[in-house]
């Protein structure tokens, strides 16, 4: 599932994008979309469900 960024975090994400390659800028992006919508605590995993990528229960 593709995370939806909103155009004004990618205008300043940008400029960070000839940092990473392709793939770990898409990462990074879904990373710090996760981290300023999330209201739990700060870390990868709560980042990672709060960008949409959570458990869905299924093993």
């Amino acid at each position: 599932m593709p995370v939806t960024v909103p155009s004004s975090l990618l205008i300043v994400l940008e400029v960070l994008r000839p940092c990473f390659t392709a793939p770990s800028f898409t990462t990074m992006a879904a990373l710090v979309t996760g981290v300023l919508s999330g209201n739990g605590p700060r870390t990868v995993t709560g980042m990672w469900q709060a960008a949409g990528f959570g458990c869905d229960g299924a093993s």
